[in-house]
């Protein structure tokens, strides 16, 4: 399934918005810090969001029909990391959220669970094709989002 990507299309006055967010933030971080010995501190900010702003225009050449064609099993693979965190996560300042990866990586599920579980409620509705939403259709999609939601307060 391959798609024609266009620059074109691309919201560039969200996007101007959200550099001058970042830059509001960068200048914030500046002046918080100048005669500190965090000095310097932006500098890192501004890496940061320079890697923020390649890794979006990566993630747009992304094919999202073909992300919903299998988020099923990211949705399994979610599940299966927030019962991996119960069985073997470390536990950090009185919470157990994240798990330990070879070199010395921690890993927090619960973050990519976040956008798991807005790809599964969007492909939930999505398959509806437009008929009348009943009750039991929002309480199906409840069960989507509380069943991790539970594992995470957990």
């Amino acid at each position: 399934m391959s798609r024609y990507v266009s620059f074109r299309d691309f919201d560039w006055v969200l996007m101007s918005f959200v550099l001058m967010l970042c830059a509001l933030g960068v200048l914030q971080i500046h002046s918080a810090t100048e005669h500190t010995k965090f000095a310097g501190a932006h500098i890192r900010q501004i890496y940061w969001v320079l890697a923020g702003v390649g890794g979006m225009f990566l993630m747009s050449l992304v094919n999202y029909q073909a992300l919903l064609e299998r988020i099923h099993w990211m949705y399994i693979a979610a599940l299966a990391s927030l019962i991996a965190v119960l069985l073997f996560g470390q536990k950090y300042l009185g919470a157990r959220r994240w798990i330990k990866m070879p070199w010395n990586v921690h890993f927090q599920p619960s973050e990519w669970v976040k956008l798991i579980l807005i790809l599964a409620v969007a492909k939930y509705f999505a398959d509806l094709h437009q008929r009348e939403l009943s009750w039991s259709d929002f309480v199906k999609a409840g069960a989507i989002v509380g069943f991790p939601m539970l594992m995470v307060l957990a």
